[in-house]
């Protein structure tokens, strides 16, 4: 694959992380290991991105977002109208891998489902409630237990 392709792919979160990394220290690769952006020198803030620098760990898109949020000096409604497409984090701005979208349940889906599940958990629980009050451990509200 050439570099020009790959430059077309979407990049995962980790890959955009790494390429931003090279682009901050003037797209010098050895420049990134002696990076000192970890918040120990109190004149700088420390960058998101620092711990995965290197390409370790698996950096989540919420990253990135906190990272843009940093740049757009902790306002969510800059962030969301960012213009600078390109950047390397503006498809993961909003904390969100555009890879993924339209994949999953929609809203109302998912709504049918939390309503089931939470009907399931009642039943599971009133049942062990009524097992616990046949079983002499405890008393339903509003009734007496008589001792001999």
């Amino acid at each position: 694959m050439t570099s020009e392709c790959k430059n077309l792919r979407h990049r995962t979160p980790k890959e955009t992380v790494k390429a931003y990394c090279v682009y901050c220290n003037s797209g010098k690769t050895k420049e990134v290991e002696s990076c000192d952006a970890d918040g120990n020198d109190p004149a700088f803030r420390a960058c998101p991105f620092h711990p995965y620098r290197l390409g370790t760990g698996r950096p989540s898109v919420k990253v990135i977002r906190k990272f843009c949020l940093q740049c757009m000096g902790e306002s969510a409604l800059l962030v969301r109208e960012c213009e600078t497409v390109d950047c390397i984090c503006h498809p993961y701005r909003m904390g969100k891998n555009p890879a993924r979208s339209g994949k999953g349940q929609n809203a109302e889906r998912m709504a049918i489902v939390r309503s089931k599940k939470q009907a399931v958990s009642l039943k599971i629980r009133v049942k062990k409630q009524l097992s616990a009050v046949g079983q002499g451990v405890m008393s339903l509200p509003g009734s007496r237990k008589h001792s001999k």
